[in-house]
């Protein structure tokens, strides 16, 4: 009989940063919380004030949206 091994396996969850050095921090004007569905489908949610994020396409969607203000300390990773 073969032996199975119990114990867990860690699971290393990188942080925004370590996923994308170039994450940037916007803060919603509007509301503390919504999600936000881009023109591909994809959704990405605002938590307490706030999206962070390196997707590109993310980015550009909300630098043009007129609720959404870039953090400045955000400002250096891109």
């Amino acid at each position: 009989m073969a032996k199975i091994d119990t114990k867990p396996t860690p699971t290393l969850t990188p942080t925004p940063d370590e996923k994308n050095p170039s994450t940037v921090t916007y803060r919603d004007l509007a509301f503390k919380s919504r999600t936000l569905v881009l023109a591909d489908g994809r959704s990405f949610a605002v938590a307490q004030g706030r999206i962070q994020t390196g997707d590109t396409a993310l980015i550009a969607f909300l630098e043009n949206h007129p609720e959404f203000q870039r953090e400045p300390d955000s400002a250096a990773g891109v």
